[in-house]
């Protein structure tokens, strides 16, 4: 059964977030940040492209599936977890095509969604994951990585 994985950067080097997917056997790095910029050196599009392709995993971002502005900044004034969720979920109703080619792609590559928020409980990608999970008609399977401290 294929597997969609799913990982954040946050705390972590890249370098340890990729030799985890090297580690996963990950085929694919897909970011679905609406923004592929960090203050965090190396997690930046480009940066992140280079890194991953000395790895030998493909990058690619996928902005139809990030959190749209209004919504991640509604979240850091209220920090309302819920409501959080039910507008995500109700904007990534709207994202078929997007959601369409995840499903598509995760079920012949291996595939690694990419966010921010180191606990996935925290993240939209859960979701995305979820939703991929439930139109693959349960074909997909979805497994959350996390890197080990490379402290």
């Amino acid at each position: 059964m294929p597997e969609l994985y799913t990982i954040g950067y946050e705390g972590v080097s890249q370098a340890a977030l990729l030799q985890t997917l090297v580690f996963h056997d990950i085929q694919t790095l897909l970011d679905i940040r609406e923004r592929p910029q960090s203050r965090k050196p190396g997690f930046s599009k480009t940066a992140l492209d280079q890194a991953a392709a000395e790895y030998k995993v493909q990058y690619a971002h996928i902005r139809a599936l990030g959190t749209p502005r209004d919504i991640r900044y509604r979240r850091k004034i209220d920090h309302d977890q819920a409501a959080f969720q039910s507008s995500f979920l109700e904007y990534l109703a709207t994202q078929n095509e997007a959601m369409d080619a995840l499903v598509e792609r995760a079920q012949r590559e291996r595939c690694c969604l990419l966010c921010y928020e180191r606990n996935v409980l925290e993240c939209h990608r859960l979701f995305v994951a979820e939703g991929a999970e439930e139109m693959s008609g349960g074909l997909l399977t979805t497994v959350h990585l996390s890197v080990e401290n490379d402290g």
